[in-house]
């Protein structure tokens, strides 16, 4: 019976240990953006009780959910080193093409597997551009929006496209949900999760990891590089539509100019969700508590009457204090730097 019983023990520890160590880790790695969460949350107790309102907590987390979609794609691209400034573009594009498309009787589930494919061709565009043309990420991509912009105005005639289709998708993924959890929280969840077991268990996770940190190295190694520079700007791409459908579905409009901040918030929440610019460091799990914050953030200042100009300010003071924080021997580079004077 003693023997039984150690048995059991042994094994309830066997399970327990790989849960805990997997919190460890999350909790080591994003010691920073933790922090930063519970003093936002501490100080959004003190100042505006009411923000723990039921509607206003699935408001900030519907708000949360169109800047996390964004900006896991842009997670993958920051993670190889490489920047995406065609996200607001192509949920522009995206938003229009699906309105559009509704407005010409064309079925939803086809509109939603066109618009998908449109996000992933602009992204292979921006992929092809970086790799086999050599033009560097930032370039490319602010070419892209440039593009992008030009072609939902082009589309639109400059004015919102607006449908009247009554559809349960549609109601799903813009105000609608399942039980108390919105659609679109629910979709950003399952694509953050697709997404972390990408980076984490997949070799196309190692490779991701491996051209950021050193991308001749990953050559060398075998990894082959341009095809993962061009999966990983599909995938932004890709997550930039599903946006767009989102933005779309909410509002019931199309419109060429949604979202113009989209491109800063997501690259806002992925570093301050840890993620390096550099590449090579940094991952999913970061980037769903920067989205949180972020909206966090906005929402208190929104309550506490702050104007709009102000939050921006805020919001810049708040990435300057992650990178910083988030930078490895900072005292050291200060140092350096000093001497250099």
């Amino acid at each position: 019976m003693k023997n039984d019983i150690s048995l059991h023990s042994e094994a309830a520890v066997m399970e327990k240990a790989p849960n805990n160590r997997v919190m460890k880790q999350f909790l080591k790695q994003y010691r920073v953006t933790i922090l930063l969460f519970v003093v936002i949350l501490a100080l959004t107790t003190v100042l505006t009780p009411e923000f723990f309102n039921v509607t206003n907590i699935t408001n900030v987390v519907r708000q949360a959910s169109v800047v996390g979609v964004v900006a896991i794609g842009m997670t993958f691209v920051i993670l190889t080193g490489g920047i995406d400034l065609s996200v607001g573009a192509i949920l522009a594009v995206s938003g229009v093409s699906f309105a559009m498309m509704l407005n010409s009787g064309l079925s939803i589930p086809l509109a939603i597997a066109v618009v998908i494919l449109i996000g992933i061709f602009i992204g292979m565009i921006n992929g092809v551009g970086a790799t086999f043309l050599g033009i560097q990420p930032f370039i490319m991509t602010l070419a892209t929006m440039a593009v992008g912009n030009g072609v939902a105005l082009l589309l639109s005639n400059g004015a919102p496209q607006s449908f009247n289709v009554n559809s349960k998708i549609i109601d799903l993924l813009g105000n609608g949900g399942i039980g108390p959890i919105p659609g679109p929280v629910l979709l950003f969840v399952v694509i953050a999760l697709i997404s972390w077991l990408l980076l984490k268990y997949l070799p196309f996770g190692r490779f991701v990891y491996g051209v950021g940190g050193s991308i001749d190295a990953a050559r060398l190694s075998g990894v082959r590089t341009t095809r993962i520079l061009l999966f990983v700007y599909a995938i932004s791409g890709l997550c930039a539509a599903v946006a767009g459908i989102i933005n779309a579905s909410r509002l019931y409009v199309g419109h060429p100019t949604a979202d113009s901040n989209i491109m800063l918030d997501s690259i806002a929440a992925v570093v301050i969700g840890g993620t390096s610019l550099m590449g090579g460091r940094g991952g999913v799990g970061g980037t769903i508590l920067g989205a949180l914050l972020l909206a966090m953030v906005a929402n208190l200042l929104n309550l506490l009457g702050v104007s709009p100009f102000n939050q921006q300010i805020a919001k810049g003071v708040i990435i300057v204090a992650a990178v910083l924080f988030t930078m490895p021997n900072l005292k050291q580079h200060i140092k350096q730097q000093w001497t250099g004077l």
